[in-house]
């Protein structure tokens, strides 16, 4: 019997190879999951007049690239795609958005205090509210099943949960550069508040509770209170009001994620959710 012949048989081809390795697996299901979001919002814009499709397009995406991500990721990994286990979604959603209205709302309080925030006035309510919540659906969801869901889980398997926690963080504060005139303390606050996210991951190994938070915040802060988010414009919400002062406190053209009053306040919210995950540092 020829031993060398036996093992290089039984070696993987380095296509296999290739295709296992972290980096290309988390590469891939990025792509499918980003392609499975996209493509039917662009037929969607493509074949139904623009009256008739508001908010109810970007619902659609996000479940497509949920259905997606749990079929690719079965198929692909061979597992129950626990990570998206559907008994707990309501509850986590609704607690997460909860948590991401009640973080904004506790930095507009202390800004208030300070003198920086002032309310002008409520806007008539109106489906114009509504509308939004569409796009916060859209934009959350893909995020925390890109960052999430794939990146960290996948670097977390392969490197450990602190490597994972630094490497996705980073680039989830990268990702977030193309706003209009990010400062250092707006990418800081990005990447604690993607600490943030994926505490609540680690807390429950779902992605509904941070699907709720991102969405939660992003609405609350532009479309409840009628604040830029991450740089992009500003549009008229419920209230209105004024931030007035330094840009380290009011977070200037960035929005109130430039703002140290928004560092405090995620932090204090990670080191309360990471307290409750359920991890190892390894």
């Amino acid at each position: 019997m020829n031993t060398a012949v036996d093992v290089q048989a039984l070696r993987p081809s380095v296509a296999k190879r290739i295709f296992k390795s972290t980096p290309i697996r988390i590469v891939l299901a990025a792509l499918v999951v980003m392609l499975a979001t996209f493509v039917p919002i662009a037929v969607i814009h493509s074949w139904v007049p623009k009256m008739y499709r508001p908010l109810w397009p970007e619902l659609v995406s996000a479940t497509v690239a949920l259905l997606v991500y749990r079929f690719y990721t079965r198929r692909t990994e061979k597992r129950d795609v626990t990570e998206l286990a559907a008994p707990r979604a309501l509850p986590e959603l609704a607690a997460g958005f909860g948590v991401g209205f009640v973080l904004v709302c506790a930095v507009l309080a202390v800004q208030a205090l300070l003198g920086v925030y002032h309310l002008e006035r409520m806007n008539p309510m109106s489906f114009a509210v509504i509308k939004p919540l569409g796009e916060m659906v859209f934009v959350g969801t893909l995020e925390e099943l890109l960052f999430r869901a794939i990146l960290f889980r996948m670097l977390a398997t392969a490197w450990g949960t602190l490597p994972a926690l630094i490497v996705s963080s980073l680039l989830f504060g990268l990702a977030h550069v193309p706003g209009a005139s990010p400062t250092l303390l707006a990418l800081g606050v990005i990447v604690v508040a993607s600490l943030m996210l994926s505490a609540a991951y680690l807390r429950t190994r779902r992605v509904w509770l941070c699907i709720g938070i991102h969405v939660g915040w992003n609405y609350t802060l532009g479309t409840i209170w009628s604040i830029a988010v991450s740089g992009h414009e500003v549009k008229e919400g419920l209230f209105t009001g004024q931030l007035t002062g330094p840009d380290w406190l009011t977070g200037g053209v960035y929005g109130l994620e430039g703002s140290v009053v928004s560092l405090v306040v995620l932090i204090i919210a990670t080191i309360a959710l990471m307290r409750r995950a359920r991890f190892a540092w390894a």
